[in-house]
């Protein structure tokens, strides 16, 4: 199956934070699906360059209040993560993880999503998403 992966993040956010919590999906899929990053390549003089991602991974953007149903929505996907608003306002690791555990996933509001499947069924699920500007 070859596997397409988007993220989507809250519209109303400031650039800086659209960017942070793309970059922290980005990393989290990296983690969990190695196979989508490439091996290092040498430039001609020598010097490794850590391998990048060989799928394309569009950025998308969504109304804050949409992120919740586009991330059930999802639920199907053999991939789904979420930055949820307590990762922001935590102060490290430990404090993330007490804050997601003391509430249902319905009590945590999302800033932005990653999923990933099959392009069909991610398509239906946010082909009609704007690329993020």
């Amino acid at each position: 199956m070859s596997l397409k992966p988007v993220i989507i993040v809250a519209e109303n956010l400031p650039i800086g934070l659209k960017a942070n919590f793309a970059a922290v999906l980005g990393m989290s899929l990296g983690q969990l699906r190695p196979d989508l990053v490439g091996a290092d390549t040498p430039t001609q003089d020598g010097i490794a360059l850590a391998g990048i991602t060989t799928v394309a991974l569009p950025i998308l953007g969504a109304p804050t209040a949409d992120l919740p149903a586009l991330f059930d929505a999802a639920a199907g996907l053999p991939l789904r993560l979420a930055y949820m608003h307590a990762a922001f306002e935590a102060r490290d690791y430990a404090d993330y993880t007490a804050r997601i555990s003391a509430a249902p996933l319905a009590g945590h509001a999302p800033q932005a999503i990653m999923l990933a499947g099959t392009r069909k069924t991610v398509d239906r699920i946010c082909g009609r998403l704007p690329l993020l500007r």
